[in-house]
């Protein structure tokens, strides 16, 4: 027995919002819900099992036919991580002046967030690096859990082993 066709709309919902709440709004009948109902219905859903095995499905689908692949990906945040404010300003006597754009790398353009004009002058925003760094930190599993070694410790006391990377 598959998923209702309301179930399936959740699915796809949740894969195109990344929001459970959201995604039930959008296929069941909310009207009447307080919110706390929709966010404890949409979390129940996404623990249900034939949901959770299609969402899999989906978002095996998904990397399959996607151009973009995690290379691709480390590639542009490595170009958030290695951005410079002074790549793209100069301060000359007190003054901040933009570096002539045309000069920059291509890495250096992918940095960028926004440029816009205010009353106040230029605005530059370059992309986070904080987020970037998460990002990358888990895409490359450096956060992966360790293991503790107990043996012969006494008591109280743990020894981390080194990992292979390290």
């Amino acid at each position: 027995m598959g998923l209702t066709p309301k179930q399936e709309k959740f699915c796809h919902a949740y894969m195109e919002t990344g929001n459970a709440s959201e995604a039930y709004r959008q296929s069941y009948s909310c009207g009447r819900m307080k919110e706390a109902t929709i966010n404890v219905k949409a979390s129940e859903l996404l623990k249900h099992g034939k949901v959770a095995v299609r969402l899999n499905e989906i978002k095996n689908e998904l990397k399959e036919t996607s151009d973009i692949k995690k290379e691709r990906v480390l590639f542009e945040l490595e170009a958030i991580m290695e951005a410079k404010i002074s790549d793209y300003i100069e301060i000359k006597g007190g003054s901040v002046t933009l570096k002539d754009f045309s000069k920059l790398t291509e890495a250096q353009l992918r940095a960028v967030e926004s440029v816009k004009e205010t009353k106040y002058g230029i605005e530059l925003k370059l992309h986070g690096k904080s987020w970037t760094t998460d990002r990358i930190v888990k895409m490359l599993g450096y956060e992966a859990p360790r293991k503790l070694n107990v043996d012969g410790a006494p008591l109280g006391i743990l020894f981390l082993e080194p990992r292979d990377d390290e």
